[in-house]
């Protein structure tokens, strides 16, 4: 498991037993995604962001689970919608 070493954690875990997406981060993980939510919601059409550990070229999410059962979520897509969904 490749890891990212950054002083933030986020991450998004699937917990296929429990049916469970499961969000981790620290204080500075957390204000990063709530920076990014705030940046998304600022936008006036319908829009998305994506997020995505740096293993797969990003550099928003951690590369490292936080639950060793869990899937870790690789790429998190995150979609504003203005007008009704499509």
């Amino acid at each position: 498991m490749t890891s990212n070493k950054s002083d933030y954690v986020l991450t998004f875990e699937w917990d296929a037993k429990n049916e469970i997406l499961e969000i981790h981060g620290n204080q500075k993980g957390l204000e990063k995604l709530k920076n990014v939510i705030d940046s998304l919601l600022a936008k006036t059409s319908n829009d998305h962001i994506h997020l995505m550990a740096k293993s797969w070229g990003g550099n928003e999410l951690s590369d490292d689970k936080q639950c060793s059962e869990n899937e870790i979520i690789n790429h998190v897509k995150l979609f504003k919608w203005v007008d009704e969904c499509p």
